[in-house]
């Protein structure tokens, strides 16, 4: 693994836990019998932020293979099977 993509997972475990301590929110909000209006209001950001971090990763991943690796990556494993 190189440091782009330890660099990466990084954002990737940040994110999952950026998203575990939003989802701690909401059952908070629950838990002190907030209005349903406001609940989910906060599931709908809760939804979007997690769609918008997976575009994010998956663009990312994209980027890095197509512009910083140029297929010297494959080619290395292809040539080795």
């Amino acid at each position: 693994m190189d440091k782009l993509d330890l660099a990466l997972d990084e954002v990737r475990i940040a994110m999952n836990h950026f998203m575990d301590v939003l989802d701690q929110e909401i059952e908070n909000g629950k838990s002190a019998a907030l209005p349903e209006d406001k609940i989910k209001s906060k599931l709908v950001a809760y939804i979007a932020i997690k769609d918008s971090g997976r575009i994010y990763l998956d663009w990312a991943e994209h980027y890095i293979e197509a512009s910083f690796r140029n297929g010297e990556e494959k080619e290395e494993s292809t040539s080795r099977s």
